[in-house]
């Protein structure tokens, strides 16, 4: 240790009724990767914010090799050596690779961008890291990973020395994020030094020198990772010691809520079949591709079927759209929370009793005092926390937002919940709190279908699994049958379909 490239010194930031950061010390030394982890709401966005010249610190000081350095603007921290992948990817989905990676930072000549060099230099840029793109291809038409590949090109292109990767492999297959993490050990080997935030410790153990953990706004742990374990790091995320959730096997009445019969999207799905009983966590698995999401979309209809029938209670029902959903007494929790799930700007109040508008509606007028009393009744019974039912939810953690758009379809009182990827970007001890509740609502009645990439997560959860390959049923299968390897092994069988 030692020999420090960002030394960042008694940094303090507050928001309106929240103290972010309270006195926070973090150093990075040159060449090194450093892990930097905490629960959802630690403070750990707000401290690379700070270091990006996005929010300025109440108090404190950043020394780069060194020297203090004063950031007024993210310009600022760039022109010295500093570039960021953050988890929300921010390139124009519109236009070329090259124009991309070199966005705000134009090769010119003569006062006009130099086209054939920019494509060169994008050229190269992409080749030291092992990426083959075209540097012309419209990143659009390009997957979420090697999207990503571009915004790191992008940062490299910048001549960063110091990178920050935000939930890199929140949005990766399993294959991806080890050829993420086999990347960052390149490029430490080529000498950059790396700060990596992440939810996943298995990540953070395999590939980092020295890890940090905040929580509430502080540092509470700091040493190299060859002297941790996954346990000390959970336990100084929580602040307390955290007792890993275990499966429980549940006993079911043979009462089925719903029904769907021969399913089918062109070109995505086909022939999908399939009965779910009342208060079952019925999970669906496979690979990336399996189509797993466009399927519940489709059934809450977000898409447009082909064919096929749906029932509920035994009673066919016709679902053309998400409001037709909501009355055969459907919710949805969506894989892309901040897209899809929230309504950024409004309140936590507003996000939380969306649903329930036309009950809220007195002549002209919200009764927003009954609204107010809903919105305290569920972040009460679910622990959402929150400064107050007023916050602008996108100020909330990710797990408290989960919280917010579970309790919706609560409050509404929906009997099948469909959950996309409910835990993607959560931290342990939230994960844990929404697997609480999962199994809570199932207990008292609600019908839950759960998609995840995480088959861990399904295998606790689920009382029988479903597993997708391609836009075909698989198996359906026990759970208390199944070990993570069979799910693979489920998915890619070349014979006959397996059910139980």
């Amino acid at each position: 240790m030692g020999n420090f490239i960002l030394e960042m010194k008694g940094i303090t930031k507050e928001f309106p009724g929240v103290k972010a950061l309270d006195g926070v010390n973090l150093s990075v030394c040159k060449g090194e990767i450093h892990g930097l982890i905490g629960e959802n709401g630690a403070g750990k966005s707000t401290l690379m914010n700070v270091l990006m010249g996005i929010y300025k610190a109440e108090t404190g000081k950043i020394l780069l090799n060194n020297e203090e350095i004063f950031i007024n603007a993210p310009s600022d921290v760039i022109a010295k050596g500093i570039g960021m992948v953050p988890q929300e990817l921010n390139l124009n989905p519109y236009i070329s690779a090259a124009e991309n990676i070199y966005l705000g930072n134009e090769i010119k000549k003569y006062g006009k961008i130099n086209w054939k060099r920019t494509r060169e230099e994008a050229e190269k840029v992409m080749k030291s890291i092992d990426f083959e793109v075209e540097p012309t291809e419209i990143v659009m038409r390009l997957s979420t990973a090697r999207q990503q590949m571009i915004q790191l090109a992008r940062v490299l292109a910048t001549g960063a020395e110091l990178l920050i990767f935000d939930e890199p492999t929140a949005s990766l297959t399993r294959q991806e994020t080890d050829i993420l993490l086999k990347l960052m050990k390149k490029l430490q080997q080529d000498g950059k030094s790396i700060i990596f935030i992440t939810h996943h410790l298995d990540e953070l153990l395999a590939v980092t020198d020295a890890i940090t953990v905040m929580r509430d706004g502080k540092v509470v742990f700091t040493d190299e990772t060859k002297n941790v374990t996954e346990s000390v790091l959970i336990e100084n995320m929580a602040g307390k010691k955290v007792e890993k959730q275990t499966k429980v096997n549940r006993k079911l009445e043979n009462n089925i809520i719903l029904k769907i019969e021969g399913l089918a999207r062109k070109n995505e799905f086909e022939n999908v079949s399939f009965e779910v009983k009342k208060g079952e966590i019925f999970g669906i698995g496979g690979l990336v591709g399996s189509k797993r999401t466009e399927l519940i979309s489709t059934i809450f209809g977000i898409l447009k079927k082909t064919s096929g029938e749906i029932f509920i209670n035994g009673r066919k029902v016709e679902i053309n759209n998400p409001f037709q959903a909501i009355q055969q007494g459907m919710g949805f929790v969506p894989e892309e929370r901040r897209n899809h799930g929230i309504f950024p700007i409004l309140s936590v109040r507003e996000n939380m009793v969306i649903s329930l508008y036309r009950q809220l509606f007195k002549g002209i007028k919200i009764q927003k005092e009954k609204a107010k009393k809903i919105t305290n009744e569920y972040i009460e019974k679910i622990r959402i926390k929150t400064p107050s039912t007023e916050t602008a939810i996108q100020s909330l953690s990710g797990g408290n937002q989960q919280k917010v758009i579970l309790s919706r379809w609560m409050a509404k009182k929906s009997r099948i919940m469909f959950l996309d990827e409910p835990t993607r970007g959560i931290d342990v001890n939230a994960k844990n709190e929404i697997y609480s509740l999962i199994y809570e609502l199932a207990n008292q009645g609600m019908t839950i279908i759960i998609v995840s990439s995480e088959h861990e997560e399904l295998l606790l959860l689920a009382d029988r699994i479903m597993i997708m390959h391609e836009g075909k049923v698989k198996g359906i299968v026990e759970a208390a049958d199944l070990e993570q390897q069979d799910i693979l092994e489920i998915a890619l069988r070349l014979g006959g379909d397996i059910n139980e």
